[in-house]
């Protein structure tokens, strides 16, 4: 714990600074004291102050804070904040705190929020709380977005879950998605979902891919296979042809 007289300083910064980033900068450094006192003063700037980017910060802050109390406000906050940082800190802040009672509203805000990249944060905090009955709701978001960028950062989220529901999307990114970013974090989260299948998909993008990056990954990933399977790498060939000794185990 911070010295008290340490924290008492911060709290009276955010509350009484005149200048808007002095109060910001107090916000992230009462969230790294992980004190206590510091939780009612970060939710009232998160809620009620006038700069956008200390309420933000305060967002972020009450992430750093670790604390379960915090997260009706931070709830409040995605649904209500008028500026899209401060929401999405507060999306990012419930991942960190893991608690699964955040999991109604992070999929609403998945769902809802106009910005993409507010919405792949909700997806990576949705995993990081382990909601995994929520994994085929991430994969069909996916499915319906756009943008490359926030295609690639949802496929993080299902990287932390590593879920086998996700593997018909990922066989259909790697051999059709545009993008060689999506396609390339697609083809590493393979490696850790193996079944004949996937080795056979593997192979494919790694003979056929137009983007050097994206093949190799997949020599990458079929090198993890090998080794998780004990089955000695001479070439992605040679693996092809064992693809039946890969068993899944769960």
């Amino acid at each position: 714990m911070a010295e008290i007289d340490e924290v008492d300083k911060l709290i009276a910064i955010l509350n009484r600074h005149p200048e808007a980033s002095t109060r910001a900068e107090a916000a992230i450094r009462l969230g790294d004291t992980v004190d206590e006192r510091a939780l009612e003063p970060l939710i009232h700037h998160m809620k009620n102050d006038d700069n956008n980017f200390v309420r933000r910060d305060c967002a972020e802050a009450l992430g750093l804070l670790d604390m379960y109390e915090a997260v009706p406000a931070l709830i409040e906050c995605i649904k209500t904040d008028d500026f899209r940082y401060a929401r999405n800190e507060a999306v990012e802040s419930l991942g960190k705190l893991g608690v699964i009672d955040a999991k109604d509203a992070l999929i609403e805000f998945m769902k809802t929020e106009d910005w993409g990249f507010g919405r792949a944060s909700a997806a990576i905090s949705l995993a990081e709380i382990r909601a995994d009955d929520t994994i085929n709701l991430i994969v069909e978001q996916i499915k319906t977005e756009d943008d490359e960028f926030v295609r690639r950062d949802m496929l993080r989220a299902l990287k932390i879950f590593k879920s086998r529901e996700s593997i018909p999307l990922l066989f259909d990114i790697v051999e059709n998605d545009p993008s060689w970013e999506v396609r390339k974090l697609a083809t590493e989260i393979l490696a850790w979902l193996a079944t004949p299948e996937t080795v056979e998909v593997l192979v494919k993008v790694l003979k056929m891919d137009n983007h050097l990056f994206v093949r190799q990954e997949a020599d990458n990933s079929l090198q993890v296979i090998a080794r998780d399977y004990k089955i000695p790498w001479t070439s992605a060939e040679s693996l092809l042809a064992r693809k039946n000794e890969i068993i899944d185990e769960n």
